[in-house]
């Protein structure tokens, strides 16, 4: 699991602990991770050493966790993409919920697949979003604001999973700093499930699948 990861990177330092509760709130300066070390352990923020501050961000940038740029003339650090919901469980930080998944030959699970979610799990997603191949767009109607169409060519939708992995990924990307994702795999045929797939392990996302039954299947939690 990556959590695991999470907590050996972390390895009970609290300096760890606390830039990335920080990071978790949007891209920091080292100036402002320096003085939320210093307000937790109730020190001056000149008595928070270059040591504490920049060896454990070097830390957690080799091993993964984060990423360090150049913002103007500071330099500011972020959390990976694909790290922060595993960083969310082990710190016990919740977020507000969206979904992702598609629409394939039955435009009915824009509607059936909510209530399935609302009635058999604890997720209550605030967006939906939901890939479709673009000529399959007209037989939708009666979308909320809630939903969100991404339209797809026939010709990645159907046939190219690089591809479409990186439409879904490019998505998740923005949407993971604000949001935790759920993924459904349940619509949108062999080569999005594939990609919508992929996405949750490389990003540690709770998965499903509503069967024909209607029944939620957790492909992963």
């Amino acid at each position: 699991m990556a959590e695991g990861k999470v907590r050996r990177v972390i390895g009970g330092v609290e300096a760890r602990r606390i830039i990335l509760r920080n990071l978790l709130d949007g891209p920091q300066t080292g100036l402002v991770l320096r003085a939320a070390i210093a307000r937790r352990v109730s020190k001056p923020v000149d008595e928070v050493s270059d040591a504490m501050l920049y060896f454990n961000l070097q830390h957690l940038e080799n091993n993964g966790l984060i990423e360090r740029f150049r913002d103007g003339k500071e330099k500011a650090a972020r959390l990976v993409p694909h790290e922060i919901q595993s960083v969310r469980r082990v710190l016990g930080v919740t977020a507000p919920v969206a979904y992702i998944g598609a629409v394939g030959e039955d435009p009915g699970v824009l509607h059936a697949v909510p209530k399935r979610i609302r009635a058999e799990t604890s997720f209550r997603p605030e967006k939906y979003h939901y890939f479709i191949e673009e000529t399959a767009r007209r037989r939708v109607s009666g979308l909320t604001p809630d939903k969100v169409l991404h339209e797809v060519p026939e010709d990645i939708f159907v046939h190219d999973l690089g591809k479409m992995y990186e439409l879904v990924y490019r998505l998740s990307q923005d949407l993971i700093r604000e949001y935790a994702i759920l993924v459904d795999v349940t619509g949108g045929g062999k080569v999005c499930a594939l990609a919508l797939y992929q996405l949750a392990i490389e990003f540690d996302l709770p998965c499903i699948f509503v069967t024909e039954l209607g029944t939620v299947s957790w492909m992963r939690r």
